[in-house]
């Protein structure tokens, strides 16, 4: 008795842990897992600022089936002191344009973001094509070459709530150069030689800050500056489920496969997760909001498809006021909106919804009404804070 006693006092947070994770099964799972040696797989806490970039570094999402966000990820941007690569490439050929083993593949991170995005299952990602015109329409707009009224307005185009933005602060790849010109990350040992590049230090930092910008009025609502340090070598990667080395990091082909094997492209994937982390916290718990496409007498079109709204889901629609614009910066503050009634989806189709009218006149509702959903969104579940 007394030793089963002492075995309970010993390991209480596996036991909580063992508690949790069977209630979550029921609940429907906590935000994020990872891969303990000593545990197993164990849920993220609320607040990871104190974990170390290893013990994230393998994080699997858990299982989601609510309303997802719909997001642009913009091009990953670069503001610390070392150069970049570019990195193009699909279905395994990857193209590679560098002079220096220790720049950084922003292409390939800001591939490995949207892939973890993805993974969460609480986002809808824009096309990167919509995305890179609608950029350039912007870019024209602002140019005073097309007249201000008919200037794109992100929110609009992209049918997006908010945009994502990552930027490098600090890159340390603790790397030097060695004889093998452009080997570079391409095959070798990890830990040791891989290709032309050895390892100068075990000692890999990155530092990145992750924007959560509302993409109609451009407001910075949320930022996150995250630091990732990876100081060992041959750490174990793929297999507690982070799902990289057979999915975006495999598709980029040679290089980022094994970049993601080295103790800076480990951190990156580190510091991705975690800001990740972070954005599906702001916004895990915000009901579907979309648009009103049309209106009928019966028929009552929305921009909201599978994945965000489904039949029988209860919509409130909106009437927007007068749109309130800064008069320092010209940028809209947003307008207030009123109650206009309720409608009720019918029919779900991938990109758009049709409902019928409940509690409000089909006249009363014009292209352009916001809508918002009344189900009930799931809290966020979160383990124990680790001891």
């Amino acid at each position: 008795m007394a030793a089963g006693t002492r075995s309970v006092i010993k390991y209480p947070f596996l036991i909580f842990t063992i508690f949790c994770f069977s209630i979550s099964v029921c609940l429907g799972g906590y935000l994020a897992y990872v891969q303990d040696e000593k545990k197993g797989e164990v849920p993220l806490p609320e607040n990871i600022d104190d974990l170390e970039a290893k013990d994230i570094l393998n994080m699997r999402w858990g299982e989601y089936t609510g309303p997802k966000s719909r997001v642009a990820v913009l091009p990953v941007e670069n503001e610390s002191d070392k150069a970049t690569i570019n990195i193009s490439g699909s279905d395994g050929e990857t193209t590679v344009d560098y002079s220096d083993e220790d720049r950084i593949p922003v292409q390939g991170i800001d591939a490995i973001i949207t892939d973890s995005l993805l993974q969460s299952g609480r986002f809808r990602l824009v096309e990167r094509v919509v995305l890179k015109e609608t950029l350039k329409e912007q870019d024209l707009g602002a140019s005073g070459r097309v007249a201000q009224p008919s200037a794109a307005k992100t929110g609009k185009i992209l049918g997006a709530q908010y945009q994502i933005q990552a930027v490098v602060t600090n890159y340390e790849p603790g790397v030097k150069k060695k004889s093998g010109g452009l080997g570079g990350l391409f095959g070798g040992r990890t830990g040791g030689v891989l290709g032309g590049v050895g390892i100068k230090s075990d000692k890999s930092v990155v530092g990145m800050n992750f924007r959560l910008i509302d993409a109609t009025t451009s407001e910075v609502v949320f930022t996150k500056q995250v630091e990732s340090i990876i100081s060992e070598k041959g750490l174990s990667f793929g297999g507690g489920g982070g799902g990289y080395t057979g999915g975006t990091v495999a598709a980029l082909g040679g290089f980022m496969s094994n970049y993601s094997k080295t103790p800076i492209g480990q951190a990156v994937i580190a510091a991705i997760n975690k800001g990740a982390y972070e954005l599906a916290k702001q916004v895990g718990v915000s009901p579907a909001t979309g648009s009103i496409v049309r209106a009928s007498e019966n028929q009552i079109y929305t921009n909201l498809g599978e994945g965000i709204v489904s039949v029988g889901e209860v919509l409130k629609v909106m009437s927007k006021g007068e749109e309130l614009i800064d008069p320092e910066t010209g940028i809209s503050l947003g307008s207030d909106e009123t109650e206009l009634g309720t409608i009720k989806i019918t029919r779900v189709e991938e990109k758009f919804s049709i409902a019928e009218p409940m509690e409000i006149n089909a006249s009363d509702i014009s292209q352009g009404d916001p809508v918002v959903s009344t189900k009930a969104v799931a809290e966020l579940e979160f383990g124990p804070d680790w001891q």
